[in-house]
């Protein structure tokens, strides 16, 4: 009989927010995926959920580099896929283990369309910027207003969004944010934005003026409101 694999969204990094379905998954299974961007430097995923992981799980560290060429990226992952494959071929129950939402900028996506012979279950996390607006009382959107999820490139046109949408989220925004600085500051919308970076954990740092920040890690979310905050 086959194994079952669940991808399991752990959220941002306070455990106590992680769902009460994937804690009773967590608890029971066999094998955990642990993503790394580089061989052995640890999972932040493993380091949120570890208090409700059984003394008997096995940990599958599996590498996803960032690197740009699209074909070795997809062999990457078919590869892992394949890894992950073996696990459940045998009968063992496995869990990909994302920060954030399993469903939302997650290497688990990846895998999981090369996974589809198998029992699939995807437990819902609590994303970075639904995180943010409820630690900081802003509401999302209200009323008619929209809302637009965008992952910075140095494609990204940020005059033509900012003039398209009511609430914008931008993400991974650390190797972008001098043109996001500079673009803020043009159009003059300096008070419609806050930029928190690790929601969630012990060293998180909340900003509300860009003026003032240099640099940002990668675990960083940038919010805007065209209608400003409410207070």
């Amino acid at each position: 009989m086959k194994g079952k694999f669940f991808g399991i969204g752990v959220g941002v990094g306070d455990p106590d927010l992680i769902s009460y379905k994937a804690v009773k998954i967590l608890e029971k299974i066999d094998y955990i995926v642990l993503p790394e961007a580089v061989k052995g430097e640890g999972s932040v995923a493993f380091e949120i959920a570890k208090k409700f992981l059984n003394e008997k799980v096995q940990k599958i560290f599996l590498e996803f580099p960032m690197i740009k060429e699209l074909e070795k990226k997809i062999e990457i992952r078919k590869n892992n896929a394949k890894i992950i494959s073996e696990y459940l071929e045998k009968g063992n129950n496995v869990a990909f283990l994302t920060i954030g939402d399993p469903m939302t900028y997650s290497t688990y996506s990846y895998v999981l369309e090369y996974l589809k012979a198998y029992e699939v279950e995807t437990i819902a996390g609590i994303t970075s910027f639904s995180c943010i607006a409820s630690r900081l009382n802003i509401p999302l959107v209200l009323g008619n207003e929209d809302l637009k999820i965008i992952s910075v490139s140095k494609d990204t046109d940020f005059q033509k969004e900012f003039e398209n949408n009511d609430n914008i989220v931008f993400m991974k925004i650390s190797r972008n944010l001098d043109k996001i600085k500079s673009e803020i500051k043009k159009l003059n919308y300096e008070k419609n934005i806050v930029l928190v970076s690790n929601c969630g954990k012990e060293n998180e740092e909340i900003h509300y003026d860009l003026g003032k920040v240099e640099e940002v890690p990668y675990f960083s979310t940038l919010i805007f409101k065209k209608g400003g905050f409410y207070e």
